[in-house]
């Protein structure tokens, strides 16, 4: 595995310092800052994407670009879903759920003309991942409200286009995919089970697709 790992890293080096050989003479960035703004998706689990409705998914980055393309950063993140209480057979109590997080995140970015940028990352760190609802029936047999954590890995690719040729401003599209390696389940809404649901409804990491938008930074521009 490690050896894969290391073959990987080592094509990655490969196509990024030949595209800047090939390439035509466009900017370069070193250092940038961007947000993301984002909607999920219906999500899974089953349980999940029965339940929970993806209302924000984004996050905040700083990300340099240290050889040939291939960057590195660090950021921030928040998605919030809120409750579907039909699903729950119209329980007259709300409720949301909520994943803090932090990251590191590795990528390649290319301008290939003067204006327009794609950039292909995966940010990964670790979220804190936790449920606020008005459920007021809990009792010593079921579990009290869960706070947990857990590693997450989200794939993106941006697509950034600049206001101007020699403008630090770019707005972008924004298309992510996380994985949150933690299954979604009752106890999170301080229940013993989700009514016409089975057991195996709640098998299966947390996942949605998020699509949105984001604003870019390129310092060293005038």
């Amino acid at each position: 595995m490690l050896q894969k790992i290391k073959t990987l890293i080592a094509l990655l080096s490969l196509f990024a310092l030949t595209g800047r050989a090939y390439a035509q003479s466009y900017f370069e960035p070193k250092l940038s800052f961007g947000v993301d703004l984002g909607i999920p998706a219906k999500g899974h689990n089953e349980s999940f994407s029965r339940i929970m409705e993806g209302l924000f998914n984004g996050g905040v980055t700083m990300q340099y670009n240290f050889i040939g393309g291939l960057t590195a950063g660090a950021g921030i993140k928040y998605s919030f879903f809120t409750l579907n209480p039909f699903a729950l057979n119209n329980v007259q109590w709300g409720g949301s759920m909520h994943f803090p997080a932090g990251y590191l995140k590795l990528g390649y970015e290319r301008f290939t003309t003067d204006r327009v940028s794609f950039n292909v990352s995966v940010r990964a760190g670790y979220a804190g991942i936790f449920a606020i609802h008005g459920n007021d029936s809990c009792s010593a047999v079921v579990e009290p409200e869960k706070f947990e954590m857990a590693f997450f890995v989200e794939p993106q690719f941006e697509l950034v286009l600049l206001t101007e040729k020699v403008s630090a401003d770019g707005f972008s599209v924004v298309l992510g995919y996380p994985f949150y390696f933690n299954e979604f389940g009752p106890r999170y809404l301080c229940m013993e089970k989700f009514p016409g649901l089975y057991e195996e409804d709640n098998t299966g990491i947390t996942r949605f697709f998020s699509f949105g938008f984001g604003y870019r930074y390129y310092f060293g521009r005038k």
